[in-house]
C-alpha cells in the first residue's frame, strides 16, 4: 500500500486539475460579478440561477442547442455507417490501389481542419450551402471518415475470419455479412466511434464560425461570442453559457463511459 501511494497521489492529483476548471465554472454561473471578483472557489450566498435563464433565452442558445443536436446526430449517424462500410471494405476486401486508397483516407488524420476551412468556405459557396446546417454537417462528415475508417477496419480485422467463411457459407450476401455479423459483433468499438464523434462535432467552433454568417444557424461554441462586447464581458453568464454546452457531454460520458472503456480496451488489446 505504501509503494502505491505516489501512484495514488498522481492519480489524485489529475483529478483535481481534470475537474477543478469544471467547478471553477460552475461556481462562476451561479455568482455576481462582484462575488466573481472576491473568490474564483468561494461559494456564492445566493445561487443565482438568473444566468442561466439570460443565457438560454437572451444569448438564444435555445436555438444555438437545437442547432448543435441536429449537426451532431447528423454527423454521428452517417459517419458511422459510411465508416463501416469503408472499414469493412478494406478489412475483407482485397484490390488493386487497396492499400494507397487507405493511405490517402488516412490523410485525412494529417491533415488539420484551419489548413482546410478556407476552401471549405469556397467550396460550401459554390454549392449555395452558406448559412445552412448542411454546411456543417457534411464536411464533419467527411472529415470523420479518416478516423472512422481505421478504427473499423482494425475493428473487422479482430473478427475470426472463420465466422465470416461460415455466414458466407450459410449464404450471407457481403452486405448481410457486414450488418449482422460483423457490426453486432463490433458495437463496443461503434459506441466508442459514436462518442467520439459526437464530442468532436459537439465542440466544434472554427467551422461553423467561418460558414455561416447568420445566427441562426450557429451553434453552442459560437453562440458565447455573442456574450463578448466590446469592452466588457459578462463573465457569469458567459460561465453559465459554458456550463449549457459541456453538461450533455458530461452526462453522456457518465452513460456511456463503460462502453467506452470497453472500446478502447478492446482495441489496445486486440490492435
Amino acid at each position: 500500500m505504501v509503494k502505491r501511494a505516489p501512484v495514488y497521489l498522481l492519480l489524485i492529483l489529475g483529478v483535481v486539475v481534470a475537474i477543478a476548471p469544471f467547478v471553477v465554472t460552475v461556481l462562476a454561473s451561479l455568482k455576481t460579478t462582484v462575488e466573481l471578483v472576491q473568490g474564483v472557489f468561494s461559494l456564492p450566498e445566493t445561487p443565482q440561477w438568473e444566468n442561466y435563464r439570460t443565457a438560454w433565452t437572451d444569448g438564444n442558445m435555445d436555438r444555438f442547442f437545437v442547432n448543435s443536436v441536429i449537426v451532431a446526430v447528423g454527423v454521428v449517424v452517417p459517419s458511422i455507417l459510411l465508416s463501416a462500410m469503408t472499414g469493412y471494405a478494406f478489412a475483407r476486401f482485397r484490390f488493386r490501389g487497396s492499400n494507397l486508397l487507405f493511405g490517402f483516407f488516412l490523410l485525412g488524420l494529417v491533415v488539420p481542419l484551419q489548413a482546410m476551412v478556407i476552401p471549405l468556405f469556397y467550396l460550401m459557396r459554390s454549392l449555395h450551402l452558406l448559412d445552412s446546417l448542411w454546411a456543417l454537417i457534411l464536411p464533419q462528415i467527411g472529415l470523420s471518415l479518416s478516423f472512422g475508417t481505421l478504427l473499423m477496419r482494425q475493428a473487422f480485422l479482430t473478427v475470426p475470419r472463420e465466422i465470416v467463411e461460415a455466414s458466407i457459407v450459410d449464404g450471407a450476401s457481403s452486405w448481410n455479412t457486414l450488418w449482422r455479423i460483423l457490426f453486432p459483433l463490433s458495437r463496443p468499438m461503434v459506441g466508442t466511434l459514436a462518442l467520439m464523434f459526437f464530442i468532436w462535432t459537439w465542440n466544434e467552433f472554427l467551422l461553423p464560425l467561418v460558414v455561416n454568417i447568420d445566427p441562426n444557424y450557429h451553434t453552442l461554441p459560437v453562440g458565447l461570442l455573442y456574450f463578448q462586447q466590446r469592452w466588457t464581458s459578462d463573465i457569469p453568464v458567459i460561465a453559465a453559457g459554458s456550463t449549457i454546452i459541456f453538461l450533455p457531454l458530461t452526462v453522456i460520458f457518465l452513460l456511456f463511459q463503460r462502453q467506452l472503456i470497453r472500446g478502447i480496451t478492446a482495441g489496445a488489446v486486440k490492435g
